[in-house]
């Protein structure tokens, strides 16, 4: 599966679970648990999609060569990874290190 596929397919499950945890506040007293944890699951695959685009990113620095696009894949890297960063920081605060670092988000 290519960068491209893979990256469509993590937007998909990233759709669904943002989809489930809609549906969910229709009840919210009786759901509120499982809306909390289906928040950090969306963030954890928000995380996995950044991760994406970092690969996706370093494909695109190997292929162009013209000084104005590497510029502008350097600048949007930077950006990538500060969000990464940021997400990963969020995640620790709540408890969920083990498990980044189990499936190699840390």
């Amino acid at each position: 599966m290519n960068i491209k596929e893979k990256m469509e397919l993590k937007w998909e499950e990233m759709t669904a679970v943002k989809n489930e945890r809609e549906s969910l506040f229709d009840n919210f007293e009786a759901n509120k648990e499982r809306i909390a944890e289906l928040h950090f699951e969306v963030e954890i695959k928000q995380l996995e999609y950044m991760f994406l685009k970092r690969e996706q990113l370093a494909e695109l620095k190997k292929t162009e060569k013209v000084a104005i696009v590497a510029e502008s894949v350097a600048s949007v890297e930077s950006i990538n990874d500060t969000c990464i960063g940021l997400v990963q920081k969020r995640l620790i605060e709540y408890g969920y290190e083990e498990r980044l670092k189990q499936e190699g988000l840390l």
